[in-house]
């Protein structure tokens, strides 16, 4: 069969142009250092290299979350250690203080040194990372602690942030300012908080009163309340005991063993003590969020609750609104038909006549929140179980730490084992590549020079 010089000519040209375009391809392949670089190129591999990247993506995301939990609880550990640095500092005082050598000048010497100690406490557990505060819960853009006098109170909440470790394993990535610094945890998750360890700011500040020689002092949030005035009932007309009339606003004192009671001198006998014995100290029952609960909002959490007056009275609509207390040994105090907690009862166990119900409130009409000032000997356990408390705190996040971390290198070789992977399917062997393109090089310039020889022909070579 002949070939005409035509054919010859399509022929030439279309190896030509075979060979620019295998040229071209591997010139991209040595630029881009990827042998993949379209669908056509290898259509089986895109399946497996698409997975690939799409796990990558996601191991960047984890490991990117995961170093960012490290660092928190980095910067949590170092204000923990500081945490305990300063308690360790307030038992050194104390001990010190003890000491009864000292002149009161030198006491009010440690003394001031705890106010110093309590107010780098407050600027602990307010502290921030990246204009965030690390110990409020999921309020991190509020000031977690308010003070209020003497008084120190939580503004953040109680979540907890988990982060997703592993599949199906969530780990603590942070601890709420009430659980650190006031002792206060959700232990049975029903939503409300219990005091289950050291409240750091009352401790420090009991400390302080201590040394400035107020042992035996009685204190209503950040009241010194003289012995002899401890209050005052809800100023209305009371009876005592024996059904004698007792003058408005009747002050409350205290009996020789330091315990409150109505002025005696009235013959009044009501002992303002819970039926376990101790004194009357109403906390405000908490939910997750740091804020105290309604009487309805307790009532919902643990029905019955609390539903009527101490005469059975169903309470007045209004009441239900008012915050929910309790008393420091967590027994419900007897509440009136306004949901203002009272004492229905004299010493002995009698129930006294309407009016003479004693409101267990101070004369601003808040509730009592009695503190008896402890002796320095006494508040140095006290001061060593706080310490523990921040240790354990420490302890317990260092773990989570640690299994962050490993998981973090897990997946970072997850990550490498992935990107081996992509490798196989989408880089190119630079060696291959180059020696390719010389070989594709030579075999063009000799397409090339045979077009060249073919071109030259001409029928008057062959007359």
């Amino acid at each position: 069969m002949k070939s005409t010089l035509s054919t010859t000519y399509r022929s030439l040209n279309a190896e030509l142009g075979r060979l620019t375009s295998s040229l071209e391809d591997l010139r991209n392949q040595a630029a881009t250092g990827k042998k993949l670089l379209r669908p056509s190129d290898d259509p089986a591999a895109i399946r497996p290299v698409l997975s690939a990247r799409s796990q990558i993506r996601a191991n960047d995301r984890f490991i990117s979350s995961l170093s960012t939990a490290v660092d928190r609880l980095d910067n949590q550990d170092s204000y923990l250690d500081q945490v305990e640095n300063l308690l360790v500092s307030a038992k050194e005082v104390a001990i010190n203080g003890i000491n009864g050598s000292l002149s009161d000048q030198d006491k009010q010497t440690l003394a001031d040194q705890i106010s110093y100690i309590k107010t780098e406490m407050f600027s602990v557990a307010n502290a921030q990372v990246g204009g965030q505060y690390i110990f409020a819960g999921f309020e991190e853009d509020t000031a977690p602690f308010v003070a209020d006098g003497d008084l120190v109170n939580y503004a953040g909440d109680n979540h907890i942030k988990r982060l997703e470790a592993s599949p199906g394993e969530y780990i603590q990535t942070n601890l709420a300012g009430s659980e650190v610094f006031q002792g206060l945890r959700d232990t049975n998750n029903d939503g409300v908080m219990e005091q289950t360890g050291q409240d750091l700011f009352a401790l420090l500040t009991d400390l302080e009163r201590a040394l400035r020689g107020e042992a035996g002092q009685v204190y209503s949030g950040s009241t010194a309340l003289p012995n002899g005035n401890l209050g005052s009932a809800d100023g209305t007309t009371h009876l005592d005991a024996l059904g004698n009339p007792l003058p408005a606003k009747t002050p409350i004192a205290l009996d020789a063993l330091g315990d409150p009671i109505i002025d005696q001198t009235t013959g009044a006998t009501v002992t303002l003590t819970t039926s376990a014995g101790q004194p009357i100290n109403l906390q405000p029952v908490l939910g997750l969020d740091g804020q105290p609960l309604s009487i309805a909002a307790y009532n919902a959490k643990f029905p019955p609750g609390t539903t009527s007056d101490f005469n059975g009275d169903p309470l007045d609509a209004a009441a239900l609104d008012q915050p929910m207390y309790l008393h420091g040994d967590g027994s419900i105090p007897a509440f009136d038909n306004a949901g203002k907690p009272v004492i229905p009862y004299d010493d002995d166990g009698d129930p006294l006549t309407s009016p003479a119900t004693v409101s267990l409130l101070d004369a601003d009409d808040n509730p009592l929140q009695l503190r008896l000032v402890p002796a320095l000997a006494d508040l140095l356990p006290e001061l060593e179980a706080a310490a523990d408390q921040s240790r354990s705190a420490r302890g317990r996040m260092g773990n989570n730490a640690a299994r962050l971390e490993t998981a973090k290198s897990h997946l970072e070789g997850v990550q490498i084992d992935l990107e081996q992977i992509l490798s196989r399917y989408e880089d190119v062997d630079m060696i291959d590549v180059l020696t390719e393109i010389l070989q594709t090089e030579t075999a063009f310039e000799g397409a090339l020079k045979v077009t060249g020889q073919v071109s030259k022909l001409s029928i008057m070579d062959y007359l």
